[in-house]
């Protein structure tokens, strides 16, 4: 569960997930370990920004090199029984040009999708995920108007 504000909102982001298109599909990227796929994301680093830690983590596990990025909402990030987990900012990326995935990454792939498949790394309703990733995107488009 997540608690959604305006970006810029939460001190200390610890956490960056990326809705990723690249001509009209949805990104996703199949993770070495867990043989599932996965949203691109991850956590920031020490002295790095929100910004630098998601162009790193888009280039790490999708290869994108040209692209264009915008920030969407901060959050806060609560586990199933409610406690609070950690800060996070969303945002919203057009992929213009991958090259190969860096021989270090953790993804063995990236795939192109119009719905979220049934060996995704997180339980939830589908019809839901996808909504979400359609309303990310409207807001990002709102942004380039």
């Amino acid at each position: 569960m997540r608690k959604e504000y305006i970006v810029g909102s939460l001190d200390k982001i610890d956490y960056v997930w990326m809705v990723v298109k690249y001509n009209e599909k949805f990104v996703l990227c199949y993770h070495r370990k867990s043989k599932k796929w996965d949203y691109v994301g991850g956590h920031v680093e020490k002295n790095e920004s929100p910004l630098a830690a998601a162009k790193r983590e888009l280039f790490e596990e999708t290869g994108a090199v040209d692209f264009d990025i915008v920030p969407i909402c901060d959050f806060q990030h609560f586990l199933k029984d409610g406690t609070f987990h950690n800060h996070g900012r969303t945002y919203f990326v057009n992929v213009r040009k991958f090259i190969d995935l860096p021989s270090d990454s953790e993804m063995d792939k990236i795939g192109f999708f119009d719905e979220v498949p049934d060996d995704f790394r997180y339980d939830g309703n589908r019809e839901e995920m996808i909504a979400d990733f359609k309303r990310i995107e409207k807001c990002a488009t709102a942004y380039w108007s």
